[in-house]
């Protein structure tokens, strides 16, 4: 279950509430690209959902929370 340095930056950028659009932004990458790391942050995680995906990062403590999941 362990993600790369650059999957873990790009979910908890979705972690922090970004968008697929901002996280590109931010990180200099094409929207596709982002996309791309999505499925396969989620496949690797087990995930049905990408939001399931950040449920396990926060549970496995591979992201850390914000606000807005904890609440």
């Amino acid at each position: 279950m362990d993600l790369t340095k650059r999957e873990t930056q790009i979910l908890q950028h979705f972690a922090n509430g970004d968008s697929t659009r901002e996280v590109a932004k931010k990180l200099n990458l094409s929207y596709y690209t982002i996309k791309q790391h999505r499925v396969r942050i989620r496949h690797r995680l087990g995930a049905k959902t990408f939001a399931q995906a950040i449920a396990i990062a926060l549970d496995e403590d591979i992201i850390e929370g914000t606000d807005a999941w904890t609440t």
